[in-house]
């Protein structure tokens, strides 16, 4: 459903609120399922450094983070993070924040 959701909204930040409590619920089934789908929808064309994060973007990334220790959220996917051009560890991630 989410997937269908990603490809239905016209903005990441239409579907943002889910994405982002779908990766704070800390179910690891879902951080490497849906890591991917979430991190190409938020940041299509990938990450640009020339370009300030939104409010989404942040809070996606935050919570990240904020998982990694209990799910491998950011470790665990980091082929995810190096697809979007965004760091591949918790500690490049939260520098951007």
């Amino acid at each position: 459903m989410l997937r269908s959701a990603l490809d239905l909204a016209e903005t990441f930040e239409e579907v943002a609120p889910v994405a982002i409590a779908m990766v704070a619920a800390r179910h690891r089934s879902i951080v490497d399922n849906e890591s991917g789908p979430i991190l190409f929808r938020a940041f299509p064309g990938g990450y640009d450094p020339t370009h300030s994060l939104t409010s989404a973007q942040r809070s996606l990334l935050r919570a990240f983070v904020n998982t990694d220790e209990a799910t491998g959220s950011v470790r665990g996917n980091c082929l995810w993070f190096r697809a979007t051009g965004l760091p591949e560890d918790p500690e490049g991630i939260a520098a951007l924040l």
